[in-house]
């Protein structure tokens, strides 16, 4: 297990204090025990996300509706990016139809706007073609004209030397056998409009890859799907590489790969196999990483689920059921299950999302209170056809940091942080006590309790905020400049973070 030290501010070895210290404003969730020294009474719970009505884009312009094999293909997909205007509060989201990468804009996330481009014709297309395209605004570049960056599959023909290239780049290539040479690329845009997809391939693969960016050493880190790879069983298992550069990149490693707890949830299905991961939606968050994992439960023949195995004379592909499961992480790259493998983005109840999620956005967006992230709603389970199959974009909804808890119910439990030096002086809780109540006291090094910081005199009851204040009945701040360790007490109701401002 990783130290408690790697949560709060890193110190050289002969200036740390016996005490890490945890900086100013740096939020502690609960997703993990990595900052709990014990706790007692209480139970990690995945939060569902809630969810609109209705999605909040359908394929409804000409462009998006294909007419395919006497039906009309309505889908669209957000394997892309949402992003936000930290100014103005304008959303654009970057996404597809069956076949081009699409752009629109929001003022309130909701009602979405095609502006015509005229990039690729009278349409709000854009010439980055790619698929599964993840799109990073990058913080760390100096160069306008790489403002932008884009990973994304595509099957562009690739000649067999440039492919060999490629190889030689890794150790483990003997598995890639895929005949179309689908493989994985990057782009760069100075506007996020106009790209220029680099002629090289980065990554062995096909299909869905998400990107995210380190905001700490500026790296950027790929999570892609590989099918075939000997070192995982099943087909569709998550990969990782990473690069300094978008040209050379580490050896891929697996990080999200189904277990037997998986194959048990599958096999709980009529005709449930085994599991799989579609893909990985990671992001740095709150001083770790948190991540939306989809996992795959595989049912054979596709009868069990659709009822026949094929329309019109039209098979349908690996039949199965997918949603989002919470995962986590402390530093982008081993990644962990959390305990409640319990769905944070649920099917349904809604017709548009109760056969399958198949991805969803590379990160979310902040607007207020709340966490919003998109993602790819289906109507059938993976394997509809259409005209079954309808594809649209919906929203999930949490309230800020609330994707998991620790929950107590009427028995109290308890939790205690590690020893921390606190650089700043007032306590505030994302809980949820509107039937309960909370305590919080204040330890020294030692475990004792500091006097003046008794669990009573800091009683919160029939409240529910993400800010709630703490104060003692002689005092708002904590003890300054030395170790102390924070002890909740819980009652019916949920902890979800705390930060001391």
């Amino acid at each position: 297990m990783l130290s408690p030290v790697l949560l709060f501010s890193q110190q050289s070895t002969s200036t740390r204090p016996a005490a890490p210290l945890l900086k100013k404003g740096e939020k502690q969730l609960f997703v993990d025990d990595l900052m709990i020294k014990k706790k007692r009474g209480l139970t990690r719970v995945v939060h569902p996300a809630k969810k609109l009505e209705r999605p909040v884009l359908e394929a409804e312009m000409p462009w998006e509706i294909k007419d395919k094999e006497g039906f009309l293909d309505k889908r669209v997909n957000i394997y892309g990016t949402v992003l936000r205007d930290e100014k103005t509060g304008s959303f654009r989201m970057w996404y597809a139809d069956s076949g081009s990468v699409l752009f629109a804009t929001s003022q309130d996330g909701v009602q979405w706007e095609r502006p015509i481009l005229k990039i690729m014709g009278k349409n709000n297309e854009i010439n980055l073609h790619l698929h599964s395209h993840s799109i990073i605004e990058d913080k760390f570049e100096t160069d306008p004209q790489k403002r932008y960056k884009a990973v994304g599959n595509a099957s562009k023909g690739v000649d067999e030397a440039k492919l060999q290239r490629l190889k030689d780049k890794f150790e483990l290539v003997d598995w890639y056998r895929d005949k179309d040479h689908r493989l994985y690329y990057s782009a760069y845009s100075a506007d996020g409009l106009r790209w220029t997809i680099e002629p090289e391939p980065i990554l062995l693969g096909c299909d869905t890859i998400t990107l995210s960016q380190d905001p700490v050493t500026g790296e950027y880190l790929a999570f892609h799907k590989r099918q075939g790879d000997p070192r995982v069983l099943g087909i569709r298992q998550v990969f990782l590489s990473v690069s300094k550069d978008m040209e050379n990149w580490s050896e891929p490693q697996p990080v999200m790969v189904a277990d037997e707890m998986d194959n048990r949830a599958a096999r709980k299905l009529k005709g449930g196999t085994y599991s799989e991961f579609y893909n990985l939606s990671a992001f740095a968050y709150a001083g770790q990483w948190l991540g939306f994992a989809t996992p795959f439960r595989r049912v054979e023949p596709p009868s069990a689920l659709f009822g026949n195995d094929e329309v019109d004379g039209r098979k349908r592909s690996a039949t199965g059921i997918l949603d989002v499961q919470l995962v986590h992480s402390r530093d982008g790259r081993h990644w962990h299950r959390c305990s409640d493998r319990s769905p944070v983005i649920p099917l349904g109840p809604h017709p548009y999302d109760s056969g399958s999620i198949f991805g969803l956005c590379n990160t979310p967006v902040f607007v207020g209170d709340e966490m919003w992230m998109y993602y790819t709603a289906v109507t059938t389970p993976h394997g509809g056809l259409g005209p079954e199959k309808q594809q649209s974009i919906a929203r999930a909804v949490w309230r800020i940091d609330g994707l998991a808890s620790l929950q107590a119910k009427e028995k109290s439990g308890t939790l205690e942080t590690h020893a921390f030096i606190p650089e700043g002086q007032r306590l505030h809780i994302n809980a949820d006590v509107k039937n309960g109540s909370l305590m919080v006291e204040v330890l020294d090094a030692a475990g004792e309790v500091i006097a003046g910081y008794e669990k009573e005199i800091s009683l919160i009851e029939k409240q529910d905020s993400v800010k709630l204040p703490v104060q003692w009945k002689q005092t708002e701040a904590l003890p300054a400049g030395v170790p102390i360790r924070l002890r909740f007490h819980l009652n019916n109701g949920d902890l979800f973070s705390y930060v001391i401002n």
